[in-house]
């Protein structure tokens, strides 16, 4: 099996140049891309301006809409540089439905790709994510820095802690990982948390029935320094991607994204894939 269809999230509030990168990776992968180009709606503060005319909020629709179409013929173009096939899809929403919109889109796609430095220094970019991951359940895949956003995936860092979202995140990315061999688990404890050696051991000899050649390294690590530790142990295995699980402290919707996820996310140059 292959990737056949990915997902990615532009609005007309970004620089059309966070798209390229995406488009550049499906025509690489030969996937169809989704593309949702959204028009984001300016909420009106009825408070404050009382009995405000139907026209003027028609008017508001009126010209987001515009502006969303406009962008989705540029980016049309852009996609029909290249040899693959794409549908770009326009929507036009107030902030608060991003993700639900999203959500919806993710649920016929393999994986939701999103540049790199989007997520979480971007607002609406966080808010598609948070959408996909956690309200549809679908993995994500933010690209890393560079002129080669995902590189030959040769080894990747995986990092385990025993718990279901780790899991998925495995899962999800055997697709993506298929021509990888050497895969680093990366555990990383607390000092007041004894290590789950069984499941561990069990995750070593799952992947290494699909054919990787597992490491497992065991870190020690306390919850604040868990990203950092990750990150330096994928330089010292000079691992070309990383594997998590993402996690979340509450369905608020202003954050959802928890410390380690957020930070490593943040820090890194590395692409990451997620599942949560």
């Amino acid at each position: 099996m292959a990737i056949t269809t990915l997902l990615a999230f532009h609005s007309t509030d970004e620089p059309l140049d966070n798209v390229k990168p995406v488009i550049a990776l499906a025509g690489e992968m030969g996937a169809h891309l989704n593309l949702v180009v959204f028009g984001v709606l300016v909420p009106i503060a009825t408070a404050t301006y009382p009995g405000i005319p139907d026209f003027l909020t028609a008017d508001e629709f009126k010209n987001t809409a515009e502006k969303a179409e406009q962008r989705a013929k540029t980016v049309e173009a852009l996609v029909q540089e290249g040899n693959f096939s794409a549908s770009i899809m326009v929507e036009c929403v107030d902030r608060g439905m991003i993700g639900r919109t999203m959500s919806r889109h993710a649920l016929c796609a393999d994986v939701t790709v999103f540049p790199h430095g989007s997520v979480p220094s971007h607002d609406l970019a966080t808010e598609a994510f948070n959408g996909v991951l956690f309200d549809a359940g679908r993995p994500v895949l933010v690209l890393g820095a560079g002129d080669r956003p995902l590189p030959k995936l040769d080894r990747a860092l995986i990092a385990w802690n025993g718990e279901p979202e780790a899991a998925a995140a495995i899962h999800h990315s055997l697709l993506l990982l298929d021509g990888t061999r050497d895969v680093h688990i990366v555990q990383a404890h607390r000092d007041d948390h004894a290590s789950d050696k069984h499941t561990v051991d069990e995750m070593q000899r799952f992947l290494a029935r699909h054919g990787k050649k597992i490491t497992v390294d065991h870190l020690q690590a306390q919850p604040g320094d868990v990203a950092d530790a990750l990150l330096t142990q994928a330089r010292n295995t000079k691992a070309d991607i990383i594997v998590m699980g993402a996690y979340g402290h509450s369905r608020l919707r202003e954050w959802l994204l928890g410390g380690t996820t957020r930070d490593l996310l943040s820090k890194t140059s590395l692409p990451v894939f997620m599942a949560h």
